[in-house]
């Protein structure tokens, strides 16, 4: 065998290597990619499950607060607009000021999911 023929064949398999590891390589990051996703899926329907959890305990201690607001100045109504005004209030205060401390925790959550895509 000539030179020529054992540089040919050794580039041949070089090339077929090379192939074998980029089909590896997106293979893998195929699967990274999916367990990523499956993780921030995860994390959403959490997120969503325990904030509509939450947001029904508050919904139901808002109404008794109101009520029993109402009940102690004499009529209900005033108790729910009471109530009512302070929630527009707190809303408020988050609309004003609650951006960046949203931003801020979202952009945390998201990082430690796609930490690894750097590497």
């Amino acid at each position: 065998m000539s030179d020529k023929q054992r540089l040919g064949k050794h580039f041949e398999n070089l090339s077929e290597d090379a192939k074998t590891y980029i089909e590896s390589e997106i293979a893998y990051q195929k699967l990274d990619l999916y367990k990523k996703l499956i993780n921030a899926v995860s994390l959403l329907l959490k997120f969503l499950v325990n904030s509509s959890i939450l947001l029904l305990a508050f919904t139901f201690l808002f109404v008794g607060l109101s009520l029993l607001l109402g009940y102690i100045l004499g009529y209900n109504f005033l108790g729910f607009l009471i109530i009512s005004g302070v929630l527009f209030l707190i809303t408020l205060i988050m609309v004003i000021f609650g951006k960046p401390l949203f931003e801020r925790r979202v952009l945390k959550m998201f990082n430690s999911i796609f930490s690894d895509l750097k590497k």
